[in-house]
């Protein structure tokens, strides 16, 4: 009679192990659908009844990666690592060798960049990385001394990034709670999709450590805003992820923000049904060009893919133009930057036949139209990603990289170019204080390049920053 203390056992482990199965297929199914939230939420479950599941550590980690967490993607990719030396595989080691850099672990980065390079995969810049992040990483941060950057109160403690000047004030990309008819869910981040918001004067962006008396009526502390919405208060639906429709894992509380009634959309005429930005003028501002998703899935694996659109001013608002060309619903093509001649367009691109992920490329206008477009060349792309191009008032391209070598993640970086826009030397990193082991990207200068914005996920969110000369006033 002993054997029946044991059936129930016997005849819960086929329901335990297909249960177990069933989290990590629809993990799976999210992960492939880039819904990394919830791919995090049915892997971290999977795992508690199976903590040894190596191919469900990796993934987890890499959605922890993708949604900007990446204290936890180092911890599950080490966890992973170290529960089977066969874990680390080409693309496992070089993503650990990242995050090692990002979590500030110079020498340890150094080691597993060197580990992945002798699988087969050779490579300048990863050397030279190593290099530095062994011997010379102070290099990087020499800069402090004269330039000093600061955290802007038009941030919302969602994702704020890339602005962009509209006549005396400041368009930018963000996904902050906002009133719609009805509710969209980004799947990948959990929060909302990216839309264009503006405020209408630059001179209302300070520090958010200032309190100032002519700030205090437009401050989201203002006792006028609470009626309406108070950011700040933990109880309130845009200032809490606990409580707000998104919710985003990522929020960060910013002090001293801008009110909701001074930060509005750009053009609720622009909007799509997913993403909206990031966006670039022409150099008299008659001409915009934006980043789009595809209205549909209609790609290659069902993924809805980023084109440029561009648009013209007008008295009635900004009229479409036609497709850019060279768009396509197999690749992305985005993150549009005008030169200020109006004669060419940078772009970024994982189109077919470049040097690594995504590449920075350019188009010529004619008298046609826009040219075909032509590879930035190995003076700006690698084997890695290049990305968020600018050309600055003085003419030199400004854009981010996670190959050449960084402080860690993508890392912002200035080239000058020849007559014929391509690069005539190495780029130079910024260095800190604009670049920081995170990812930076989106300039906005001005002053001859002397000041400007960057936007950096280094709080654990994207935010915008200002940096100028430190014996300048803010």
């Amino acid at each position: 009679m002993k054997y029946h203390y044991y059936l129930p056992i016997f005849l819960l482990l086929p329901m335990f192990i297909q249960a177990q199965a069933t989290l990590v297929a629809r993990g799976d199914k999210a992960f492939r659908d880039l819904r990394y939230v919830d791919a995090i939420d049915l892997y971290q479950d999977a795992l508690a009844e199976d903590s040894i599941n190596k191919a469900t550590m990796i993934k987890l980690a890499e959605s922890y990666y993708r949604t900007q967490q990446y204290d936890a993607s180092l911890s599950w990719y080490h966890k992973a690592i170290q529960a089977d030396a066969a874990a680390a595989t080409d693309t496992v080691l070089y993503r650990y060798a990242q995050l090692l850099a990002m979590s500030g672990q110079y020498p340890a980065a150094a080691g597993a960049y060197r580990q992945y390079m002798a699988k087969g995969h050779p490579d300048e810049q990863l050397n030279n990385m190593a290099q530095i992040y062994e011997n010379n990483i102070s290099s990087f941060y020499k800069d402090t001394l004269n330039t000093q950057s600061r955290l802007l109160n038009i941030n919302s403690g969602y994702a704020d990034f890339c602005p962009v000047f509209v006549r005396a004030g400041l368009a930018f990309v963000s996904d902050r709670p906002r009133v719609q008819a009805f509710k969209k869910m980004n799947g990948w981040t959990g929060g909302e999709f990216l839309e264009l918001f503006y405020i209408k004067d630059t001179a209302r962006i300070k520090d958010v450590m200032l309190r100032t008396p002519e700030l205090e009526d437009v401050l989201s502390y203002a006792p006028q805003d609470k009626i309406v919405n108070d950011d700040n208060d933990p109880k309130s639906s845009a200032g809490s992820p606990e409580i707000a429709v998104n919710r985003k894992l990522n929020y960060r509380p910013v002090e001293n923000q801008l009110s909701s009634r001074m930060v509005m959309v750009f053009d609720n005429r622009l909007g799509g049904r997913f993403h909206l930005g990031p966006m670039a003028f022409s150099h008299n501002q008659d001409t915009a060009v934006i980043t789009y998703n595809y209205p549909a899935k209609q790609g290659k694996n069902g993924v809805s893919r980023l084109q440029l659109q561009f648009f013209k001013a007008t008295r009635n608002g900004w009229e479409k133009l036609p497709d850019f060309p060279y768009n396509s619903p197999d690749y992305n093509v985005g993150h549009g930057a005008l030169h200020p001649n109006g004669k060419v367009l940078f772009f970024t691109s994982d189109m077919p036949g470049g040097l690594g992920g995504k590449d920075l490329y350019y188009c010529l206008l004619t008298e046609k139209g826009w040219a075909p477009p032509v590879n930035a060349g190995p003076l700006v792309n690698t084997a890695g990603n290049e990305m968020f191009p600018y050309v600055s008032p003085e003419g030199v391209l400004y854009f981010s990289s996670d190959r050449w070598p960084g402080l860690g993640g993508l890392d912002i970086f200035s080239v000058k170019l020849e007559g014929g826009y391509k690069a005539i030397a190495a780029p130079q990193n910024a260095g800190a204080p604009m670049n920081s082991r995170r990812n930076d990207f989106g300039v906005l200068l001005y002053d001859h390049d002397h000041r400007g914005y960057f936007s950096s996920d280094r709080r654990g969110n994207d935010d915008i920053y200002r940096f100028s000369p430190v014996s300048s006033a803010q």
